[in-house]
């Protein structure tokens, strides 16, 4: 236990420190548009993780930075115009619940330094000499940028500081909805895999039971609400590639990966992959019982 302590105060100070250097780099180019600072700061916030993470010798030091750093960022540019309408103020609270429900998860499974997310290791065992790149652009800067991308909308938001409009609630309600989607799932995979340990055994039941990533479908909507309320404004422009790049991250990359591993282990999982939407929650293919079968 005291070990796992100490683990946690080494991050901490890691990304107290990761906050302090991308304030300073986005006080350093202050010549440039706003948005482009706040991008530098990230970018700059996200190497400083990316250098502990090589000296500690685990890119896991990453995995909170995805859920920790956008209120932050919201919050900075609230700050920076000024900015507190209700909209605004919305806009972060709704985020934030998502974020801080999100980084507690995190927490509440993280065990130390000495694990590491598996995908991380297979990236590592599959071009160990190659590690020290796929580490910074796969594992981190790539996701900065992905999430970067949604916040540039929340950022453009910010600036005009808007009134609230019946979108504008929507989006914010969608947010909140989504994490409390993705607080069920994660609390039923819990549950579930306390009950089954030791076992082998896969979860179909819940949410579980009508869409294979409840979790990550609640993910894909907090962006999907975001980019709402960034429309409930702005309209239709080029900004909705955000959320359409975040839900192809999910379903071409994340979603795929993870059920390969599971198949690898779980063979049944295939038939479960028949009957049930990969990612929004939609009726089953057929109502019968069947073995449950979902990785635990």
């Amino acid at each position: 236990m005291k070990k796992r302590n100490m683990s946690f105060l080494v991050i901490g100070i890691i990304y107290v420190l990761s906050f302090l250097w991308g304030y300073l780099a986005f006080m350093y180019v202050d010549t440039l548009p706003a948005i482009y600072r706040f991008l530098i700061g990230d970018v700059v916030a996200t190497l400083w993780i990316y250098i502990c993470s090589m000296i500690l010798k685990n890119a896991s030091l990453y995995d909170p930075y995805w859920s920790v750093i956008p209120p932050f960022i919201l919050i900075g540019a609230a700050l920076y115009y000024q900015s507190f309408g209700f909209a605004v103020i919305m806009m972060i609270v709704a985020l934030s619940i998502w974020a801080i429900r999100l980084t507690y998860n995190w927490a509440s499974l993280w065990h130390g330094f000495t694990e590491m997310d598996w995908r991380y290791q297979a990236m590592k065992e599959k071009a160990p000499k190659l590690y020290f790149l796929t580490n910074l652009f796969g594992i981190q800067l790539f996701p900065t940028a992905i999430v970067f991308a949604q916040l540039a909308a929340a950022i453009f938001f910010i600036e005009l500081n808007p009134s609230a409009n019946l979108l504008t609630w929507g989006g914010a309600l969608m947010i909140l909805c989504a994490a409390l989607i993705q607080f069920i799932a994660d609390e039923q995979m819990k549950k579930f895999k306390e009950r089954t340990k030791g076992e082998r055994k896969c979860i179909e039941e819940g949410l579980w039971k009508y869409s294979r990533h409840p979790n990550y479908f609640g993910e894909v909507t907090v962006w999907w609400g975001l980019y709402m309320m960034y429309f409930s404004i702005f309209g239709f422009d080029l900004m909705m590639i955000s959320p359409i790049m975040m839900t192809s991250l999910f379903l071409f990359i994340s979603i795929p990966w993870m059920e390969k591993k599971i198949l690898m282990t779980r063979p049944e999982y295939r038939s479960y992959q028949k009957r049930v939407s990969m990612l929004i929650p939609f009726f089953r293919k057929e109502e019968e019982q069947s073995p449950s079968i979902k990785h635990a």
